[in-house]
Order: structure tokens, then C-alpha cells, then sequence
């Protein structure tokens, strides 16, 4: 498992280049009182977390002068997600798991929630299906910010300012996400989702099987334009319509089994073969795409939607052939 000791002597290492020579007084070391660790423990609201941190030991780090921003879980959300996966207590939680989950909770850097996307970014955890780092999904709406459309955040009660980052508080455990979790958190309107059409499909409960932590998928998502514009081109009302023959084809064509397809892998061409049989030729050109039997191109929009069982590449059209 990456250490996250290792990622954070990276940033040290950056830090302390970038510092190099700008004191007055090399030999000064300025050790903060305020930090996050400190605030945690100080905060009986938090005392969970604060034995998950002592646990792993992210406790010095949080309490170092690195800088982060911790989504930090009540005692209520903690108790929730140990109640939820059959643990007495924090300490029954196996270590480096629960390592991969507080990491889930950090971001590398003080960041305001302003300063977040709406969009996809990084985390500090891994997933079973790669050593690559898992996504996250932030937005903003009204007067909350939500990671995964899970966990809310209330803005007026957030960007607590510590030493060495920021806190916020959050009353929903941050659970390390599958492919199915990222496939409902990012559409914007139902009606036109990828994972509507997967849901109309009959022959498999693939919303389902695509939450599975014991297998691992590629699925291409079909983007909300491109389900959008297949409609109008095929005269079909809503997904509904489609015929189920078609549905089936278009599920099947749209996810890899057993792969965890990223663009970087790419190195000239790589050629992958659907669960429906069909050759998939992944290639770079100005971008990721992919070329299909029919020799009709399909780009990829939003590449490397990394979740704990897989990976998701949004496109721009719907595979069917």
C-alpha cells in the first residue's frame, strides 16, 4: 500500500526547497500550537477521529508544519460507518484500511472550499483496482459544498483556520467510492444519465455488479450530450424507448471487464475488448481516443475517473455497433 508518509515527504521536500535561503535565521524552526491535530483533539465532537489519527499515526503529521485540508467526520458519522461495516469500535478496524480512509478525508495544501472545482480531483487514498490515487467529487450549491454528493459541508461553518491548514466539519463518513457511486454522483439530470440507461438494461443488473469491490471494470461513461444526441438521432422520446436489444448492445459495449484502463497506459495504441466481443483500439491524438471496428472515433471527454474498483472515462458518444 502507498504510504502516505511517502507523499507527504514529497511535499516536505518541496517546501522546504522552495524555503531554502529565505530566512533570516536558517537555524529558527516555528512550531505550530494551533494545528489540526490539536484542534482535533481539543474538540469533543471529533474523539473518534482522534483515535483513528493516533492509531495511524497521521496524528504528527497533522500536527507538523505541512499544510492540509482535513473533511473532518463527527463522532456520529464515524460511529455511523463503523456501525454500517460491522465494527465494535475504531480499534477493530484493520490499520492500513483505516489509514486508506482517513487519507480519503485530506487534501495536500491549505484550500479554501472556494477554491475547489466542481469537478473531479485527487485524494490521498488508493482503491483495490490500481495503486493510483482515488477521484473525488466536489461542487458547490447554494450555501453547501458536498464531496460525492454524500457528505455535506455548510459553508458558513467551514474553512476553520488552523497553523497549518483548514477544517471542515462533515456529518457523513467519506466511504472510499466504487464505479457505480461515481456514475450517480456526477449526472446532472437523471433522465439523460449513463446510469439510467445501464439501469433500463434487463439482461444485467450492471448498477449492481459495478459497485462489487471483489471484481475490477473500465466502463467508457457515455456523456449526458452524447445519450442526448443518440436520442434525437434515433427518434427515441427518452431512454425508455430504446428497444432492450439495443440497451443490452450499448451496456456491453461500454464496459471492460477485468481491466483498469487509464490514459496514461497508452503508450501508441492499445487494443481492448468489450464484454459485449467487441475491439476497442484506445489510442493518443491531441488527446485520448478511441478508435471503434467500425472506424468511427470516439474522444474522451474526462479521462481517469479513478474509484476503489475500477476506472471510468467519460465519452463523447454512444458505442453501438
Amino acid at each position: 500500500m502507498l504510504k502516505l508518509s511517502k507523499i507527504v515527504l514529497f511535499f516536505v521536500l518541496c517546501e522546504s526547497i522552495l524555503s531554502c535561503g529565505t530566512s533570516d535565521d536558517p537555524g529558527d524552526v516555528i512550531i505550530p500550537e494551533n494545528t489540526i491535530n490539536n484542534f482535533v483533539l481539543n474538540n469533543p465532537n471529533y474523539s473518534v477521529l482522534a483515535t483513528g489519527l493516533n492509531r495511524t499515526g497521521l496524528d504528527s503529521v497533522l500536527n507538523s508544519t505541512q499544510q492540509f485540508t482535513i473533511f473532518a467526520p463527527s463522532n456520529s458519522a464515524f460511529n455511523s460507518f463503523l456501525s454500517d461495516n460491522d465494527f465494535t469500535n475504531i480499534n477493530d478496524v484493520p490499520l492500513d484500511e483505516l489509514e486508506n480512509y482517513l487519507r480519503y478525508h485530506l487534501q495536500p495544501g491549505a484550500i479554501t472550499l472556494d477554491e475547489f472545482p466542481d469537478a473531479y480531483i485527487r485524494s490521498l487514498a488508493i482503491g483495490n483496482a490500481s495503486d493510483r490515487l482515488l477521484s473525488m467529487y466536489t461542487s458547490t450549491a447554494d450555501d453547501s459544498f458536498y464531496i460525492n454528493n454524500v457528505a455535506e459541508v455548510v459553508i458558513a461553518q467551514a474553512n476553520i483556520e488552523l497553523d497549518n491548514g483548514y477544517l471542515n466539519p462533515i456529518n457523513t463518513f467519506l466511504s472510499l467510492p466504487s464505479i457505480t457511486d461515481f456514475l450517480l454522483v456526477s449526472q446532472e439530470d437523471s433522465a439523460l444519465s449513463f446510469s439510467s440507461l445501464l439501469s433500463a438494461s434487463t439482461s444485467e443488473n450492471y448498477i449492481e455488479e459495478l459497485r462489487s469491490e471483489n471484481e475490477v471494470y473500465t466502463v467508457l461513461q457515455a456523456s449526458e450530450e452524447a445519450i442526448q444526441n443518440f436520442l434525437l438521432a434515433n427518434d427515441y422520446p427518452s431512454i425508455s424507448d430504446i428497444p432492450q436489444n439495443t440497451l443490452n448492445n450499448i451496456s456491453e459495449n461500454h464496459i471492460i471487464s477485468a481491466k483498469n484502463i487509464r490514459t496514461e497506459a497508452i503508450a501508441d495504441t492499445l487494443n481492448v475488448t468489450a464484454i459485449s466481443g467487441i475491439v476497442l483500439k484506445f489510442y493518443e491524438d491531441n488527446g485520448p481516443k478511441i478508435l471503434l471496428e467500425n472506424e468511427d472515433i470516439v474522444n474522451i471527454t474526462t479521462p481517469n475517473i479513478q474509484a476503489v474498483n475500477g476506472v471510468i472515462q467519460v465519452v463523447d458518444q454512444i458505442i453501438i455497433e
